[in-house]
């Protein structure tokens, strides 16, 4: 609204601003245009977002209202601006105030920031006082949901509390005309947090400005580093070198997943990557993501990725970061400072015992870490940018749902996340990991009560996957609260509607992944859900069932699955002999045998499983090291040029494998090169999800589940469609288990919202 009044006579007005105006320097930018403008009155982070109240002459009080949307920082995002004229009190000056109020928090907590160009600028000058300073910040960069206590942002509300600031700090802090007025994390060399270098003894190596280049010598030297960052610690090494890497390999207990890269800058970014504009403004972003690339560097050892065609690329986070790649001046492993599969380490002395004998050297920050987060992964996929994992700098993500009852979404068992509605908004949270050990399930726990704390909620109901055994499913039914059980392919697809806004319309959701707790004690993940306004589903199509043997152990040794399917498809054993060679170290016709006796199988229709049986078979691997290897490595084998496909008929309602696996075992005794046979499969898949959308026409279509981080497969299906424009692609939400949460917390908000009684009606 604009204040109008009698332009002899003050006028004030009120003015509340919602959305991600918190942490990015929205109220020093605030004041600076009331003061400009002669206005007084005053400026205060809220539980609701932000809140102004200008009082000054009306022609500049309107103004005022003109200017403010255009006058904000980047980094905010206002979803709403509400104005109203108050009595105007006659303040003396514009201020910064602060708020303490109570209740639950409805503003957007702010995301970590990557550093900004400016603070990088001091610290390479030698004339300011800044230089070599390696965790400066600014008002519009550095931690922010890492260091915050409580809510609203404010200083005294972070880890930075226990900093006190020098003069000079404080007296940026306070000018109205220096970057860091109330910047909430600034300090300096003399107040704020330090950095020193030890050893595997506890020894003290460094203090200060030399332990940078402290850190670099260990690294040229091919030596392991932890490097305590924003969120947590990470292990560095030089990238270079197959040695250092191998042995880090070898300390973590990582054979195979491949690591990230750290690169000083986007030209170096572009000498190992092909990076397009897309990919570049993914890189750049202000969130800081890995970015995984087409690899075209032969500086970076191969072990970094074995097999892969892909590089997970990312710049410097931090001025610490950005400091100690100068001094190396090559590219650096970085990845997540833990034994493999627990936890991300983050505090300084359990770093140094449960990271000793990989780290043989520390760099440690005292700057108090609130909360652990791990790096954030996004791929480019069809020109959209796609989440791999939601971390640093994206998390925790808004969700556009509207008030429910405060409750929790627990996701699945991989890759696990949490959502959340606090009554007055609702969040998707960071990634926390598998839940296949204790300290991971503690973890997990201590994030729940971490959240529930941080915006000030108590969950009354609890939403998790239909999987009986999945650790969240007993923590949930542990809470002693009301329970909602959610099958796990209807909870992917409705993140996917949740994503593009498509709650309350009729979709055909394409639910493709590993492993998913189906009806009946099947395992699904090839699955076609016609969804209805997340209120039910239909499962009009899906992958022709085949015998999984073997339960979990299959999903290590992919050759089991691939018997299974050859088994099934051929109705003689001619191909015994050939698959008994191929898989030489295993016992084929053992398994053969137990596959026709039907005893330790089950019933599956996953996607994932086929591609790891078409990987045993086109590429001869019997066992992998980590989940989704082998699909990664088809892909990766995989050549785009290739325009045929594998048959892979659409017979009552399902898809069937079976030609399609003989065709793969006669290019394969044919020699067919393997890039050929793996392109022939990526377009087999994507013509199977054409078949069944021209069955359902006019029907928007959902990509979901952890399949569709594959981008051959996924623009494959972007080109082979009619009228593209009905797909609906995953983005912001991971598509794999890191955004399972969110689809079952949109299920049962909309549930609420419908008086919906019965969470479990489905219609097969």
């Amino acid at each position: 609204m604009t204040v109008a009044a009698d332009p002899k006579s003050v006028v004030a007005v009120r003015i509340c601003l919602k959305g991600c105006v918190q942490g990015s320097g929205v109220r020093p930018a605030v004041a600076r245009l009331a003061t400009s403008l002669d206005l007084a009155g005053s400026v205060r982070n809220t539980l609701g977002g932000l809140e102004i109240e200008a009082e000054g002459m009306p022609d500049r009080v309107t103004m005022f209202q003109q200017r403010l949307p255009s006058s904000l920082p980047n980094g905010s995002v206002v979803e709403q601006i509400d104005a109203v004229a108050i009595a105007a009190s006659q303040p003396a000056d514009f201020v910064i105030e602060r708020d303490d109020a109570a209740g639950p928090l409805t503003t957007q907590v702010p995301r970590d920031v990557v550093v900004c160009g400016d603070c990088l600028a001091e610290i390479r000058d030698h004339q300011d006082r800044r230089y070599s300073y390696p965790l400066t910040t600014c008002a519009t960069c550095g931690p922010r949901f890492s260091l915050i206590d409580n809510m609203p942002f404010d200083r005294a509300h972070t880890t930075m509390d226990s900093f006190t600031l020098c003069a000079d700090c404080r007296a940026e802090y306070t000018s109205p005309s220096d970057r860091r007025y109330h910047a909430q994390t600034i300090g300096c060399s003399q107040c704020g947090p330090q950095v020193w270098l030890t050893d595997a003894n506890g020894q003290r190596l460094e203090n200060g400005p030399a332990t940078v280049r402290a850190a670099a010598r260990w690294l040229l030297d091919g030596k392991i580093v932890a490097l305590r960052g924003v969120g947590g610690y990470q292990l560095l090494c030089d990238a270079t070198s197959a040695g250092a890497v191998e042995r880090l390999r070898q300390r973590k207990a990582r054979p195979a997943k491949p690591f990230a890269v750290l690169v000083r800058s986007l030209e170096e970014a572009c000498r190992h990557a092909i990076i397009d504009d897309s990919e570049s403004d993914a890189l750049t972003d202000r969130s800081n993501p890995i970015v995984l690339l087409r690899a075209a560097s032969s500086d970076i050892a191969d072990v970094v990725h074995p097999g892969l065609s892909k590089l997970g690329l990312m710049l410097p986070s931090t001025p610490l970061y950005a400091m100690l790649c100068a001094e190396v001046r090559r590219p650096l492993v970085c990845t997540s400072a833990n034994r493999e599969g627990e936890p991300l380490e983050y505090e300084v002395e359990a770093a140094e015992l449960n990271l000793a004998g990989i780290a043989d050297v520390w760099l440690h920050h005292d700057r108090p870490i609130a909360r652990p987060i791990d790096d954030s992964v996004v791929q480019v996929i069809a020109g959209r940018r796609v989440t791999l994992r939601l971390g640093r700098g994206l998390a925790p993500l808004p969700l556009a749902l509207p008030k429910a009852k405060p409750q929790l979404a627990v996701g699945g068992h991989m890759k696990s996340a949490i959502a959340w509605h606090n009554g007055a908004q609702a969040v998707l949270g960071p990634h926390v990991g598998d839940l296949d050990t204790v300290a991971t399930r503690e973890r997990f726990e201590q994030h729940v009560a971490d959240m529930s704390s941080l915006y000030r909620f108590e969950p009354e109901a609890v939403v998790h996957d239909l999987h009986p055994d999945y650790f969240t499913t007993r923590y949930s039914n542990e809470r002693g609260i009301e329970t909602s059980a959610l099958q796990h392919h209807f909870a992917h697809v409705a993140a996917g509607m949740l994503e593009h806004g498509l709650l309350d319309r009729e979709v055909l959701g394409v639910s493709w992944d590993g492993t998913g707790f189906g009806e009946g004690g099947t395992i699904w993940g090839g699955e076609f859900l016609v969804v209805d306004g997340v209120s039910r589903y239909k499962r009009v199509a899906h992958l022709l069932p085949f015998p999984w043997i073997g339960g979990e152990i299959a999903i290590r040794q992919p050759w089991r699955v691939a018997v299974s399917l050859l088994s099934e498809s051929f109705a003689n054993d001619q191909w015994i002999t050939q698959a008994a060679s191929l898989w030489s170290d295993q016992p084929v016709a053992s398994l053969l045998e137990i596959n026709r006796q039907r005893t330790s199988t089950m019933l599956s229709t996953s996607v994932g499983r086929l591609f790891d049986a078409v990987a045993a078979i086109i590429l001869g691997i019997d066992v992998v090291r980590y989940e989704g290897q082998a699909a990664m490595l088809l892909e990766s084998a995989s050549s785009v040029e290739t325009q045929e496909g594998y048959p892979f008929p659409l017979e009552s309602a399902q898809l069937d494998w079976r030609a399609l696996i003989r065709e793969i075992w006669k290019d394969r005794l044919a020699g067919v090169p393997a890039a050929v046979m793996s392109a022939r499969f990526h377009r087999a898949l994507a013509s199977g999800i054409v078949a069944v959308a021209a069955q359902i026409p006019d029907l928007p279509i959902v990509l979901a589940g952890g399949v569709f981080q594959n981008k051959l497969l996924t623009e494959m299906v972007v080109e082979m469609l009619d009228d593209p424009g009905r797909l609906k692609l995953p983005g912001r939400i991971p598509p794999n288990d890191g955004g399972l949460a969110a689809g079952q917390l949109a299920i049962a908000v909309m549930r609420e919202r419908a008086g919906y009684r019965n969470p479990l009606r489905t219609e097969t």
